[in-house]
C-alpha cells in the first residue's frame, strides 16, 4: 500500500506519526533480508558520544521527576527547550 492510500486526520499529530510509520515499515520490508556482515564495532568516540547522551538524557529526565505539578513541569520542559543542546 502507497503511504498516499493511507486515510489520515489531518489535523492530528497522531494522523502524520500513523503515516510516518506505515510508511517506514512498507519501505523497510522492501529493502530485504539483511546482509551477511556482523554490524561494525562502534568506535572509541562513537562509545563516548553514546554513553554522553545517555548520561544528558538521565540528568533530564531527573529534573523533570523533581517537579512538584503539572505546571511546574510544563514550566521546567519550556526551559529545557530553551537551552541549547551543547
Amino acid at each position: 500500500m502507497r503511504a498516499a492510500d493511507i486515510p489520515v486526520d489531518q489535523e492530528s499529530a497522531l494522523g502524520l506519526c500513523r503515516l510516518l510509520l506505515r510508511a517506514a515499515e512498507s519501505s523497510e520490508s522492501k529493502l530485504g533480508p539483511p546482509s551477511g556482515k556482523p554490524p561494525a564495532n562502534p568506535t572509541l568516540l562513537e562509545r563516548l558520544d553514546r554513553w554522553l547522551a545517555r548520561a544528558r538524557q538521565r540528568d533530564r529526565e531527573r529534573y523533570l521527576a523533581q517537579a512538584r505539578d503539572v505546571f511546574d513541569l510544563e514550566d521546567r520542559i519550556r526551559t529545557l527547550e530553551r537551552l541549547p543542546y551543547y
